[in-house]
């Protein structure tokens, strides 16, 4: 299953996509800036796709696995979204969104593909 959800309305803009096997997961790329901004200035550990999304570098060039599907859980738990400067609205999304990602990633069966399209 595609959910399209947290991208449509912004098509042909930059997207992240979460891939395990059939199922994918595509998001706009400003509500994932919103999540990843927030949890970066949360005082959380900058492992896993914070230090990646941070550097600018690992999936953030090129598909990979997600290496630990735990930690990821883990740091998206750790969202509050109150911390964010960004419009109500974009807030609202970013709070729904965090808690459909922690789904997908606690249903994944196998590995986890991110990329920035």
């Amino acid at each position: 299953m595609i959910n399209t959800i947290y991208y449509d309305g912004f098509e042909g803009e930059q997207e992240i996509n979460l891939i395990n096997g059939e199922d994918c997961m595509i998001i706009w790329d400003g509500y994932f800036d919103t999540i990843m901004d927030v949890l970066f200035d949360s005082g959380i550990e900058k492992e896993g796709i914070v230090k990646d999304y941070f550097y600018l570098e690992g999936w953030y060039d090129e598909p990979q696995p997600i290496e630990d599907i735990p930690l990821t859980i883990q740091q998206l738990k750790a969202f509050d979204v109150e911390k964010s400067d960004r419009m109500e609205s974009l807030k609202q999304v970013a709070f729904e969104l965090v808690e459909e990602m922690i789904k997908f990633l606690e249903q994944a069966d196998g590995e986890v593909i991110i990329e920035r399209v």
